[in-house]
């Protein structure tokens, strides 16, 4: 078995999550997150004297699947959170 975790933007998530489920997946975890980082979106950026720096908002998709279905589950991710704007988000 396998961890995917993903973080991709808030709007995207209601079609990865379908995608997913269309490949099979039973369940996942979703958790609203503030990224900071050099990849997240820059029209979104906000500046922060709490996290010293800029942040974004993004959702993190968390999921276990067989070592087999991992590129599987990765290209549906990749596929649904695309808007081909920076920030798109980050798989690991």
């Amino acid at each position: 078995m396998k961890e995917i975790k993903a973080y991709i933007r808030p709007e995207q998530v209601d079609d990865v999550i379908l995608a997913l489920e269309k490949e099979g997946v039973p369940g996942m975890t979703i958790i609203d997150v503030y990224a900071l980082a050099e990849w997240t979106d820059p029209r979104r950026a906000r500046f922060s004297t709490k996290y010293v720096g800029k942040y974004s908002r993004v959702v993190k998709i968390e999921l276990i699947c067989p070592a087999a279905d991992v590129e599987t589950m990765i290209e549906a991710i990749r596929s649904a959170a695309r808007t081909g704007h920076p920030g798109d988000g980050k798989i690991f």
